[in-house]
């Protein structure tokens, strides 16, 4: 069900370093895309951990989780267009729900775009189900997200 990274891939805990690349694919994917400082006060806080996916030097995917008690909660995740559908975005889920599950983490959340199909389809096959919706969620487009939720153990 998951991708191997090939040689040259990487995934690791994501630094002030990375936020060029990291833009770059954000501004690449989002309609209404985070700042770079929303970035930076998200990559200090003590409760989010993010995790950066990188093909040599490269950052090619990313994904911010922040976490409380067994909680955490799936802030962003994004691949760039030219990695997409090879299989990025499940390692980078895989890698998040096994670290936070090291952690003692046993229920993890997100909101996600109700006419994103694709991120859908892939958030089930981790096990995640729809448990809500939040009515025009992102003010850019007026579009609902459906809330999302995995509990393990």
């Amino acid at each position: 069900m998951f991708s191997a990274l090939s040689m040259d891939e990487t995934i690791r805990k994501m630094c002030q370093d990375d936020l060029d690349g990291v833009m770059e694919i954000e501004n690449l994917s989002f309609v209404s895309p985070w700042t770079k400082r929303l970035f930076e006060d998200t990559l200090a806080s003590p409760i989010t951990t993010s995790f950066v996916m990188k093909k040599g030097l490269y950052s090619i995917g990313y994904i911010m989780v922040y976490s409380v008690a067994d909680e955490a909660h799936i802030l962003n995740i994004a691949i760039h267009p030219d990695h997409r559908g090879k299989g990025h975005a499940s390692s980078l889920i895989q890698h998040a729900l096994s670290y936070f599950d090291e952690q003692g983490v046993r229920e993890f959340f997100l909101e996600v775009r109700e006419g994103n199909m694709i991120a859908i389809r892939l958030y089930q096959r981790f096990g995640f189900e729809k448990i809500g919706k939040r009515k025009r969620y992102y003010p850019e487009t007026n579009e609902d997200a459906l809330v999302m939720c995995l509990s393990v153990h």
